[in-house]
C-alpha cells in the first residue's frame, strides 16, 4: 500500500470531487501532510483515510462543516458521544418532519385525484358539507411568500369586491390528529361551516372566475334558493399539478341559507375568522 496518496488518488477512494477535498483543505478540516511548495501539489498519507472517512460520516448525519472540525479537535470521547446523540435528536424531528409533510402531500395528490374525478362542465348541484377547517392567509399578493400555499390547497372567498384567501385543511379533523410542519403548528384554525352548497366549477384561469361566480348566483336564482354572498373556491387543479392555466379546475360552493340565516340578514359572518376560534 502506498504510503502517500495524491489528491486524486483520495478522491477516487471515496468517490469524490477532488474539488471537496480542496474545500476540507481551505476550511481546515483535512489539511495534506505534504504539500509540493513549487507546485503546490497535495500528497495525503494513507492514515488521513481514516479521518475522512469520519468526515464523510458526520456530513452523512448533516453535521455543518464547523460542527466536523470541532468533533476532529476534540479529545474527549464523551463529549463526541454527547454530539452524536445532539445529533440524532435533530434528525429525529427532520424526520417527523419529513413524515408530516409527507402525509400532507398525499392528502392533497387523494384531494385533487378525487375532486378532479367528480368535476363536470356546467353542471350545478346541490351537496352537504361537514364543517371544514382552513388557516387564514389574506389577499392574493400574500399566497406567494406563505408556506402554506406550497402545502395545501388554495381555498379562496370571493364576496363582492373583496376576496381573500386561506389553506385547505379538507374536513374539521381534531387538532391532535392534524400532521402541520412545525413552523405552522401554532397558526389558529378558521372553519368552513357545514350546510348545503350549491356547487359548480370553474375551468381555466383565474382572471374569469367571476364569470363563472356569476353563472352560479343565476342559479341560485333559477332554483330560487337562498344563499349567502360569499362564494368559496378550493383550488382542485392548480398551478401545483398543471402547466398551463387553461387546463385549471376551480371549486365553486355557495352556501344555502336556513329561515333563520334569512331573517338575521347576515349570512356571511358564519365563516369564522381565526379571532373566532
Amino acid at each position: 500500500m502506498k504510503e502517500f496518496l495524491t489528491i486524486g488518488e483520495l478522491a477516487d477512494i471515496f468517490n469524490m470531487d477532488v474539488q471537496l477535498l480542496r474545500h476540507y483543505d481551505a476550511k481546515g478540516l483535512l489539511v495534506p501532510q505534504v504539500r509540493n511548495s513549487e507546485n503546490n501539489r497535495r500528497f495525503y498519507h494513507f492514515d488521513q483515510v481514516y479521518p475522512l472517512a469520519t468526515i464523510r460520516y458526520l456530513r452523512r448525519l448533516d453535521y455543518s462543516l464547523a460542527q466536523i472540525k470541532a468533533f476532529l479537535h476534540s479529545n474527549g470521547l464523551r463529549d463526541n458521544l454527547q454530539m452524536l446523540s445532539q445529533q440524532a435528536q435533530q434528525l429525529r424531528r427532520q424526520c417527523d418532519e419529513l413524515n408530516a409533510t409527507i402525509q400532507i402531500i398525499q392528502q392533497k395528490v387523494e384531494f385533487i385525484e378525487r375532486e378532479q374525478a367528480a368535476s363536470q362542465r356546467d353542471k350545478f348541484y346541490v351537496r352537504s358539507f361537514p364543517r371544514r377547517a382552513f388557516l387564514h392567509i389574506g389577499e392574493e399578493i400574500n399566497l406567494f411568500t406563505h408556506e402554506l400555499f406550497y402545502f395545501y390547497p388554495t381555498v379562496g372567498f370571493y364576496q363582492g369586491q373583496r376576496k381573500w384567501f386561506g389553506a385547505y385543511l379538507y374536513e374539521d379533523t381534531p387538532a391532535e390528529a392534524r400532521r402541520l410542519p412545525d413552523l405552522m403548528a401554532d397558526q389558529p384554525v378558521s372553519y368552513i361551516p357545514a350546510g348545503d352548497y350549491l356547487c359548480g366549477y370553474h375551468y381555466g384561469p383565474y382572471l374569469t372566475i367571476q364569470d363563472s361566480i356569476d353563472r352560479l348566483f343565476d342559479e341560485a336564482r333559477r332554483r330560487k334558493l337562498p344563499v349567502d354572498d360569499c362564494v368559496i373556491t378550493p383550488n382542485i387543479v392548480d398551478q401545483c399539478c398543471e402547466g398551463h392555466p387553461d387546463n385549471y379546475i376551480t371549486g365553486l360552493e355557495v352556501r344555502i341559507l336556513s329561515s333563520d340565516e334569512q331573517n338575521e340578514k347576515t349570512p356571511s359572518a358564519a365563516i369564522s375568522k381565526p379571532e373566532d376560534v
